[in-house]
């Protein structure tokens, strides 16, 4: 069993979440819930691993050896049924350099980039960043589940400019796990016109029961020259800061064009810290994955019941995956910057204005549920505080 409870301090770490949020809302005496990291103190066999490399002593020059890649076959096999061979696999120091490496490869300046916000706000940064063209295939909110907006998506992949699409699954930050239908349709509109599909699968092990992530690289042999899929195992394990991501490409120029520009800008060898760590999580994190989803969806329980209950005027976008929550202020009849006022100055919380994933995400707010389920119940406690005194 592993204890979820546990609160962990946090502060004078060079945590982003919790030391930069003078930065980013003006004021560090804030409740973090905003940066998509977990609150929880890794499991043993994490901890065991890093102090058993650090006892070797020697940090010099690593490669990645075999076995790193069979870890990475092995969980993507036993846990999502995807197989996968080695030379369609490789390594990335994150998922947004892997995003930003397939735009600068496979899409020159002033070429169309689909994504569909509200999204991950790297997305449009990205795009922007590298001279390409933004184009919004925008998310269609029926009642409270978003859906795909196809007609429109096959009238905007249609264009000749339209080179790249960025598909978020699960989604960040609306919480949908994209069926199967969904994600072929996706698929054959980008494939049949022309449009590399790019698959952001960071979330793909929070998937909540009966809910079930498909991924692009096991749909259909007649997509892999056309899919290419980013993920990681730091969202799962809580080690973003180690920097260990990869992606799976199975056309083989295109792999061989990663390859080759991964090697030029000399980030071809892996932290050799990361290197190894992967391999532990992806062979002996099986059960705690399975006990972090079941505490996650506590959480979520937790959540709903207490908005409902007490803060009515906030409806909550039902999760499938991930530990986002995605929350529609728009009953609260506030303006953008009224609505910031009353997180950050009023109920002293530091969470993701919506309007930071898109204009379509105006008058939401995402909340980190990935934290001891006593600090999360404190927070809702201030939000609630600060909504009646408002």
């Amino acid at each position: 069993m592993y204890n979820f409870d546990e609160i962990v301090d946090r502060k004078n770490t060079s945590s982003v979440k919790y030391e930069e949020m003078d930065l980013k809302f003006g004021r560090a005496d804030l409740t973090p819930m905003w940066v998509a990291d977990m609150d929880f103190r890794a499991p043993e066999f994490v901890i065991e691993c890093i102090n058993n490399r650090a006892e070797h002593g020697i940090f010099g020059y690593t490669k990645r050896m075999p076995e790193f890649y069979e870890a990475i076959k092995s969980w993507l096999k036993t846990r999502h049924g995807v197989q996968v061979e080695r030379e369609q696999l490789e390594y990335g120091p994150g998922v947004v350099f892997l995003l930003n490496m397939m735009i600068r490869l496979f899409t020159e300046k002033g070429e169309k980039v689909l994504i569909q916000s509200p999204v991950y706000y790297p997305f449009k940064n990205i795009i922007e960043q590298n001279h390409r063209v933004l184009v919004d295939n925008t998310l269609v909110l029926k009642g409270d589940r978003y859906e795909m907006d196809f007609q429109d998506l096959e009238e905007k992949a249609k264009d000749s400019q339209c080179k790249m699409m960025l598909l978020c699954s699960p989604h960040n930050p609306v919480g949908r796990v994209w069926s199967k239908d969904e994600l072929v349709r996706v698929a054959e509109i980008c494939r049949d016109n022309g449009v590399l599909l790019i698959s952001d699968e960071i979330h793909f092990d929070l998937v909540y029961k009966p809910h079930v992530h498909y991924s692009l690289i096991g749909l259909d042999k007649t997509f892999d020259d056309h899919v290419i899929v980013c993920t990681a195992p730091s969202k799962t394990f809580n080690i973003a800061g180690l920097h260990s991501s990869y992606c799976v490409i199975k056309n083989p120029e295109k792999m061989t064009a990663y390859r080759n520009e991964l090697g030029l800008l000399d980030l071809n060898r892996s932290n050799v810290f990361s290197r190894e760590l992967t391999q532990s999580v992806y062979e002996n994190g099986a059960a705690y994955v399975d006990e972090l989803n079941a505490y996650l969806q506590g959480n979520i329980l937790a959540a709903q019941e207490f908005m409902a209950q007490n803060i009515p005027q906030i409806k909550v976008i039902p999760m499938e995956a991930t530990y986002l929550m995605w929350l529609d202020c728009r009953e609260l009849n506030l303006t953008i910057s009224e609505l910031d006022d009353l997180f950050v100055q009023k109920a002293k919380l530091a969470l993701d204005s919506g309007y930071w994933f898109g204009p379509s995400g105006e008058g939401f707010m995402r909340i980190n549920l990935a934290c001891p389920r006593k600090s999360l119940i404190e927070a809702l406690e201030q939000l609630k505080d600060a909504i009646e005194k408002k």
